[in-house]
């Protein structure tokens, strides 16, 4: 293992795993198209600091054994059988092949992330504004994981469809 350098695990952060192994990037980005935006220094500066390997895992329909232990390897560190990478492995966000066909509102929060914001209030607030059986569309240029995640500790079901063309597009259901 190299020195000074920490131990890459699930709970690592994306931003803090690129700072100390910014040669991982291209390995990172093969194991989900969701992980593009990474090449955003606006995205990479906010959402890479605050998303953990396990959370990128699970909204990019990663497996994270696979992805920690190809991480380890490069950054030359040893492989991992623990339970603890395996413990999100059916945790996933559902993806659905299309749209809803019933969604209340659009929530399209890429000016908030272009200008260096966190949109997880605004979000949170018109989230909490859905009425039982309304969906709201969330449009960001990449998976929101900790909003999803919080989300559906607040009891809310979330979908994605596939990323394309720069935009994700998830729907939060009450």
């Amino acid at each position: 293992m190299h020195r000074n350098k920490p131990l890459i695990t699930p709970e690592t952060k994306v931003g803090e795993l690129l700072t100390h192994y910014p040669e991982l990037e291209e390995l990172l980005l093969q194991f989900s198209p969701a992980f593009a935006t990474l090449k955003n220094p606006i995205l990479r500066r906010t959402v890479a600091q605050v998303t953990s390997l396990r959370q990128a895992a699970k909204v990019g329909n990663a497996n994270i054994v696979e992805m920690v232990n190809s991480l380890r390897q490069a950054a030359g560190q040893s492989i991992s059988d623990e339970n603890s990478l395996i413990e999100s492995e059916n945790a996933r966000v559902a993806l659905v092949g299309k749209a809803p066909t019933a969604i209340t509102f659009t929530l399209d929060v890429r000016p908030v992330l272009e200008k260096g914001e966190h949109p997880k209030e605004l979000v949170m607030k018109e989230a909490n504004r859905l009425q039982a059986g309304e969906c709201m569309e969330l449009l960001t240029p990449f998976p929101p994981v900790p909003l999803i995640e919080l989300l559906e500790k607040k009891g809310f079901a979330v979908t994605m469809v596939e990323p394309g063309d720069g935009v994700v597009r998830t729907f939060i259901h009450r």
